[in-house]
């Protein structure tokens, strides 16, 4: 269901262990920065079009700020991770096919209706469309949209429903270089300040 990264350090002598261990909490918040900051930077690929139109921005991963809040930092003795378990983290950090498993993907068509479900409180599409039939909208399915109305206005597609939806790896749990080397120098330090206090 969700993603995590994990930093396992090799085995220690006895009189080292205690310092590694001191290292892994300061070493899980680093990673748990490393991934906020990935996020906010944005992760290419760049969004889809519609998905830009929804969202009325280009910065991927971001939309509600769940996934970078999810993300938390975790430590043991030897290994630091940080990991989200939000159900959607995984096909965002590696992309994947989401398919259809009965009426249909529906995907919102413009900022419209992210407007709309946030004016109706729906966490749905059928939670806003039971809304808006409450309020008196005119509803129909047309191929594979679902179009709404207000009184005399123009008519406008609500939501795309569709049978699959690919979403591309977007990944932001991993480790590079350069923050490989500093979480070897953060178990430096600690190993160095351990055996400078046993002196």
């Amino acid at each position: 269901m969700g993603v995590r990264i994990v930093k396992d350090l090799p085995r220690f002598g006895a009189n080292l262990k205690g310092s590694v261990a001191r290292a892994m909490p300061k070493i899980a918040a680093y990673l748990q920065s490393c991934a906020n900051k990935k996020i906010n930077r944005g992760v290419p690929p760049a969004n889809a079009p519609l998905t830009a139109a929804v969202k009325q921005g280009n910065r991927t991963l971001r939309d509600t700020g769940a996934l970078a809040a999810s993300i938390a930092a975790h430590s043991g003795q030897t290994w630091a991770d940080a990991s989200t378990n939000l159900k959607y983290a995984r096909i965002q950090q590696e992309g994947g096919t989401i398919t259809s498993k009965g009426k249909g993907l529906w995907i919102p068509a413009g900022a419209k209706t992210r407007q709309l479900m946030r004016q109706y409180s729906a966490t749905s599409p059928g939670q806003l469309i039971r809304a808006m039939k409450g309020a008196k909208w005119k509803m129909w399915r047309a191929g594979k949209a679902w179009m709404a109305q207000k009184g005399k206005q123009a008519p406008f597609v609500l939501f795309i429903i569709k049978d699959k939806v690919q979403i591309p790896a977007r990944p932001f749990l991993y480790i590079d270089k350069k923050e490989e080397s500093y979480i070897m120098r953060i178990v430096q330090e600690a190993v160095f300040l351990s055996l400078k206090e046993d002196n």
